[in-house]
């Protein structure tokens, strides 16, 4: 009898080519549409996080004059003709600051990262307070002389650069100020060489070259944004079966299907169960399907498709528990409306909250647990970390929450579920 229920459920939705379209068609159409439009805000540069650092470059000093304070100094000093020349040669090839704003900050290879700004050091408190800029770098007076005096007179004082950072703009300014700390440990090396007398006339000053390149925290594959919606869509529209199986259930009942069935001896158990699993097994074919097409249509490849085929089932059962529990409560209250509402409130409710129109688990971590509460965030979540690479064991955290979500959503039918003496 079951499998009658099953067959049954299969044809109402194959002759209602009005819902095949929406369950099938539209979320196709709407990867489509949201990739490519939204694909250059998402993808940034080859997938990876786009970073683009506005960097205040304030100069308190005069590199010219501390160079040529340093060369009156290294002539009055009592060392031979050789040794000054050596001296005052790398004095003049060094320009730390000119090499820092030139070849290290404004390198072709980061100047599609970084935008360099010289301010003036009387504008610093007002640069300070403008939240465009990802970090402020301060060159205090005298920092080239200290340089100087530090990597060729041995001076124990090193030289300091003072570097401000947005803590609104982690990404940008961590990016900056490892690239500052690669200059320093350039210049530091440098020093160490003038301290120990390797520097003669045929030393020149190596060249700072910093490749610019972004990747993703774990060095996972990043996500590009038609996957990214690819899996939003799908785990959004996935829910609207729950919403029209309810919708079915409850017309069968307003025609007296259901009053039939019942006549014919047979249990409202059995009903619910066709309803559960003709529910599962929809769903787990419309995922297939939508993934499947859109997998070739975009050349997206899935690394694991066990584990992909094990997290759609736990999706599929999540939502074969909201399809029982939407028809018991529309049986209970003797209206469609609790699938109507389901359908125009909550399942767009639960996309923002789950993810399937932007990251919005990245607004704060608050946002992220709720969204990975709603089935269609967890689920969404668990796919894309396969898509990135992980494993089953880094997504098993999801697929025992989907099943205890389906699990949930049953015995909230049963109770809901009127008696025998209240379907009327």
């Amino acid at each position: 009898m079951i499998q009658s229920f099953i067959k049954k459920q299969f044809l109402l939705f194959i002759r209602n080519p009005h819902e095949l379209l929406v369950l099938l068609g539209m979320p196709f159409i709407l990867v489509t549409i949201l990739g490519f439009a939204l694909g250059n805000v998402m993808d940034g540069d080859d997938g990876a996080p786009t970073i683009h650092a506005k960097i205040a470059l304030v100069n308190e000093g005069n590199e010219q004059a501390d160079i040529q304070r340093f060369v009156h100094e290294v002539e009055s000093m009592k060392l031979s003709a050789n040794q000054k020349q050596m001296m005052v040669h790398t004095a003049k090839a060094m320009l730390p600051v000119t090499t820092l704003k030139n070849e290290v900050l404004g390198s072709k290879e980061l100047k599609k990262y970084i935008k360099v700004v010289t301010v003036q050091p009387s504008k610093l408190k007002k640069v300070r307070q403008d939240d465009s800029y990802a970090a402020i770098i301060k060159v205090p007076n005298g920092f080239t002389y200290s340089v100087l005096r530090n990597a060729l007179l041995g001076e124990q004082q090193p030289a300091k650069l003072s570097f401000y950072v947005n803590e609104g703009k982690e990404m940008t300014s961590e990016f900056v100020e490892d690239i500052v700390l690669e200059f320093q440990q350039r210049y530091s090396m440098f020093s160490a060489l003038g301290k120990s007398g390797f520097i003669n006339h045929s030393f020149t000053i190596p060249d700072i070259h910093v490749q610019g390149k972004v990747e993703t925290v774990t060095k996972k594959k990043p996500i590009h944004a038609i996957t990214y919606y690819m899996v939003g869509m799908s785990v959004m529209f996935v829910l609207y079966i729950a919403s029209n199986v309810g919708s079915y259930a409850f017309n069968e009942k307003q025609l007296h299907v259901f009053d039939r069935i019942l006549l014919a001896d047979v249990s409202k158990w059995s009903y619910m169960t066709g309803i559960f699993i003709s529910t599962v097994l929809l769903a787990f074919v419309q995922l297939n399907i939508l993934y499947g097409v859109t997998s070739s249509v975009y050349h997206i490849k899935w690394p694991a498709l066990f584990s992909f085929l094990i997290v759609t089932l736990a999706l599929s059962l999540a939502v074969g528990g909201l399809g029982v529990l939407l028809t018991a409560l529309n049986f209970r209250i003797n209206s469609e409306q609790v699938s109507r509402f389901f359908q125009s409130v909550l399942v767009t409710l639960f996309s923002l909250l789950g993810g399937s129109f932007f990251p919005s688990g990245q607004l704060s971590d608050f946002m992220n647990t709720l969204g990975n509460f709603t089935p269609n965030g967890s689920s969404m979540s668990a796919y894309l970390k396969l898509l990135q690479g992980y494993g089953l064991t880094e997504v098993t955290h999801s697929i025992l929450y989907l099943c205890l979500f389906s699990a949930a959503m049953v015995v909230a039918s049963v109770w809901a579920f009127p008696k025998r003496g209240n379907l009327s």
